[in-house]
């Protein structure tokens, strides 16, 4: 069953730890897609948690590795959040 109703706290320690050191850098693009598709269909703005996702996904060769459902997703959950950033939108 699912509530559709973040707990805050909860929410914001998870983004918390997700932007620790090596945290993200150990996620694949299904792990990266999940997550900001997850915060996006919550409608959790968290910016640093997003401009992570950003630079995990801008990593050399990273981006490359997504496959289109992956990478549609991640797309979906920054314009969903009303998120713009430029670096990602450019690779």
């Amino acid at each position: 069953a699912r509530l559709d109703l973040p707990d805050e706290a909860l929410v914001g320690a998870l983004a918390w730890r997700l932007r620790e050191d090596g945290v993200l850098d150990a996620f694949n693009p299904q792990n990266v897609a999940n997550t900001a598709w997850a915060f996006a269909r919550l409608g959790l703005i968290n910016e640093p948690l997003m401009a992570a996702i950003a630079q995990r996904a801008l990593q050399p060769g990273f981006l490359g590795r997504f496959p289109p459902l992956e990478l549609a997703n991640t797309a979906w959950a920054f314009a969903s959040l009303g998120i713009v950033h430029r670096p990602l939108l450019e690779a």
